[in-house]
């Protein structure tokens, strides 16, 4: 699930397809149909359109190897990791923390961090309702996962940003 919502949120809102993501994630991107991505698993280029890490690392590194409409997703330490936001924020035009639930329904976090384009607002329609083969993602899901309780927007409203305006 947590490989599904990390590639498929991303894929379906980047407009490129040249992507750099850990090995495990790679035979994820298939499952849009409507589209052919160019996946690194090594770093070996520059000017990509999403970089995946599951732990964040150099964020200024991770920021300079996308395109000016790059995207970034990783994991937080939790959806209200106040710390990584803040430092995402001071690069990135968009930072929205997201979530999956496990088998056990629990919520576990991701984060959404962009150049340019919105998790919800632009996203490719042609691409996440043409997914085949999910055991979780939809394109409703994909919306959804972005809605956070109002206890955990208050607690990170100024350590995020919204939108690139």
């Amino acid at each position: 699930m947590k490989n599904e919502m990390m590639a498929l949120v991303g894929g379906c809102v980047s407009e490129g397809t040249k992507v750099l993501v850990p090995k495990e994630l790679k035979n994820e991107f298939s499952k849009i149909i409507t589209a052919t991505f160019d996946i690194h698993t090594s770093d070996d280029s520059d000017n990509y359109d999403l970089i995946i890490e599951d732990t964040p690392s150099d964020i200024i590194k991770i920021y300079e190897k996308l395109n000016d409409k790059g995207i970034y997703i990783t994991t937080p330490k939790s959806l209200t990791d106040r710390d990584l936001f803040a430092n995402l924020s001071k690069l990135f035009w968009i930072v929205l923390p997201y979530y999956y639930l496990d088998e056990k329904l629990c919520a576990k976090p991701l984060v959404f961090a962009s150049k340019k384009p919105h998790p919800t607002a632009d996203i490719i329609r042609h691409r996440s309702d043409f997914v085949e083969n999910t055991k979780y993602y939809t394109t409703d899901v994909h919306i959804a996962s972005f809605t956070l309780p109002k206890y955990i927007f208050d607690s990170i409203k100024d350590v995020i940003r919204l939108w690139s305006g």
